[in-house]
């Protein structure tokens, strides 16, 4: 389960005057007017040091589920925080129609990478990527994955996909 939130105007300003790397990235996003390849948004994300303190001061977690704060969305792109307690997940999903690239703030991030049989049902590869603060993920739209936090404090990480997520498929497993 999923909580989105869409960040007020005040608290995107308030983020965006904290942290100019982040103003420095919406403003890339904004001036290139097209759709960036995820090579070239892993490369941005990878030159990102965002102020950690006051990015996670204009986030929270839910209490059931994950929470996605949405810090700006166009035609083009969608720019997102998520946020997961110790112990919280995805479900198992893909980003149908949208790539994915996210740079991890804080915490520690699992992926499992699944695929589908016959019949439609997922189940997991031998491919669990554990990433740490500072580590960036890409994932194509057909990817079929689960992003969760096995660690013991917040994950935080801050999402960008292009075109914004419109749909998803959830998979059951085998």
């Amino acid at each position: 389960m999923v909580t989105q939130v869409v960040l007020s105007l005040e608290t995107r300003e308030e983020l965006l005057s904290n942290c100019p790397e982040m103003t420095n990235f919406v403003n890339w996003l904004d001036s290139i007017n097209r759709r960036p390849g995820l090579d070239e948004l892993a490369l941005k994300l990878s030159n990102l040091k965002p102020n950690s303190a006051a990015l996670e001061n204009c986030v929270g977690y839910a209490k059931v589920g994950y929470q996605r704060h949405v810090v700006k969305k166009n035609d083009i792109y969608e720019l997102a925080i998520i946020c997961w307690k110790p112990g919280q997940k995805t479900p198992i999903h893909d980003h149908i129609g949208s790539d994915c690239a996210f740079l991890i703030i804080s915490g520690t991030s699992t992926e499992t990478i699944y695929e589908t049989n016959d019949n439609g049902l997922a189940f997991p590869t031998k491919s669990i990527i554990i990433r740490k603060s500072g580590e960036i993920c890409a994932a194509e739209e057909q990817d079929i994955h689960v992003v969760s936090n096995e660690g013991d404090i917040g994950l935080v990480e801050l999402h960008v996909y292009t075109p914004p997520l419109s749909g998803y498929n959830i998979y059951s497993s085998v």
